[in-house]
């Protein structure tokens, strides 16, 4: 009896020393929240802000979630909330729904809301509200930008007098090469308000996008141009100009440093540009960074060193087609298709056409290309003619027209072509069942084969038998 009176006095006074203990944190706990620093001491506790219903007008609060005077839920009933939570996992967004609550699969949302909750989650309203940084903010940029901006409009406004006064000019220049015509024209206009070398770095820009015929064309014209409307510094910085912008220009075309070196020789070439002792190409010798820039000095550079001006003359690989004589046109003509005979490349055939620049004169090719096969008289030589014409025609190197025109050509010299000859009818009706045959040619070409001349006799004639 006295163990069990002992064991129980024991657990009596474990309970009572569990109660007093409670009642002392409970007290401790009471004096925390009264005292000023409950908001400090309330802060160091792990807590979760209870967030807002997906309702922008919602103010309910979680039921049955202990907070403290903060409306932040207590530790304990963390897990629960989580579960619950509109947050984005990846730290985005404030948790409120999609939409503007108007959500659901295929619809648009409230009407506005676009523009007011996605507006108030992408920006901050307190760096909306700082004026003081705005304006600061405006201040520098405009005091950073004027300068540049003056500079920008200022291109821009010499660009568009250009487009709309030079490149018309330009353009008629392309069609008659006439130089005289293009001073003349250039005079009417206020020049001075353009900086130097930049109607110089324009018109090379057009050349640019054309052919090898339009840069010998340009070429021309700066030589021509020399002390009448340029000056010595316009092709300095002209093509200064041009050297820096490489790498824009090289966008549109990418064998630019290839072409304004060739430029640079050319205008040194035609003394237009000084080069003694190689002093145009010493002031850019270590101030050059970009490899573009330095491919097309190099290569003005490798150009002069070669000292041949007879080629610098023709550094473009042809004259200008359009204002050379017809014979010289046709000789470059019968030269291409003995070329094509020997070795049956038609895609280089028509590349030297195209280098040619002359498709109103085409149909000289095809004079030239026919009368060449009846010359030869060979099966190989028809069939050669044959797949040229259809590659021809097909890639619109060549119109119908043009084709139609050097046939009808050929039929109106058939009696000086028979001299030389003599089956020519017969050929040239063969040849044309074939053409028609593949479809290159149409009924209105091949019914105007002239007939075989028969020869008659004459009274004297028979009064000889």
């Amino acid at each position: 009896m006295s163990s069990s009176a002992t064991e129980k006095a024991e657990v009596e006074a474990l309970i009572a020393q569990l109660g007093s203990s409670n009642d002392n944190n409970k007290k401790q706990s009471n004096n925390v929240s009264t005292s000023p620093d409950a908001h400090s001491a309330t802060s160091e506790r792990k807590r979760v802000y209870i967030r807002q219903n997906s309702g922008s007008s919602s103010n309910t609060q979680h039921v049955g979630s202990p907070t403290d005077a903060q409306k932040h839920l207590l530790q304990k009933n963390t897990k629960m909330t989580k579960k619950n939570d509109r947050k984005s996992r990846q730290g985005k967004g404030r948790g409120l729904a999609k939409k503007g609550g108007s959500g659901g699969h295929f619809t648009w949302g409230a009407l506005g809301s676009e523009l007011f909750d996605e507006f108030r989650e992408d920006f901050d309203e307190d760096d909306l509200l700082d004026l003081q940084y705005n304006q600061a903010k405006e201040k520098f940029i405009a005091e950073t930008s004027n300068q540049s901006t003056k500079k920008k409009i200022h291109e821009i406004k010499s660009i568009e007098s250009l487009e709309k006064d030079v490149k018309p000019i330009i353009d008629e220049y392309f069609v008659n090469g006439d130089a005289k015509d293009v001073a003349q024209a250039l005079r009417r206009f206020n020049l001075k308000q353009l900086g130097e070398g930049e109607l110089l770095a324009y018109v090379v820009t057009l050349a640019l996008e054309k052919s090898n015929v339009h840069k010998e064309l340009v070429s021309r014209l700066l030589h021509d141009l020399n002390g009448i409307i340029f000056r010595v510094n316009d092709y300095i910085k002209g093509f200064d100009t041009l050297l820096t912008t490489l790498n824009d220009l090289s966008l549109d075309n990418p064998e630019c440093s290839t072409d304004i070196g060739k430029f640079i020789a050319r205008s040194i070439a035609d003394k237009c540009i000084a080069n003694t002792n190689g002093k145009y190409f010493a002031n850019y010798k270590g101030h050059v960074k970009c490899p573009k820039m330095q491919i097309a000095l190099d290569k003005a550079e490798t150009l002069m060193l070669m000292g041949d001006f007879y080629f610098l003359n023709n550094v473009w690989g042809a004259q200008s087609s359009g204002f050379r004589p017809v014979q010289e046109l046709a000789d470059g003509m019968n030269l291409i298709i003995h070329e094509y005979y020997d070795s049956g490349d038609a895609n280089e055939t028509i590349r030297c056409l195209k280098e040619l620049n002359v498709p109103h004169f085409f149909h000289e090719f095809v004079y030239e290309l026919i009368d060449f096969c009846l010359e030869k008289n060979t099966e190989r030589a028809e069939q050669l003619t044959i797949a040229l014409l259809e590659t021809l025609t097909k890639t619109a190197v060549i119109t119908y027209d043009q084709l139609k025109t050097g046939i009808l050509r050929l039929f109106e010299d058939m009696e000086d072509i028979q001299l030389d000859v003599p089956n020519v009818c017969e050929q040239l009706q063969s040849l044309l069942k074939q053409l028609e045959s593949k479809k290159i040619v149409n009924q209105d070409i091949s019914s105007n084969v002239p007939q075989k001349n028969r020869k008659r006799s004459t009274n004297g004639d028979e009064n000889n038998k």
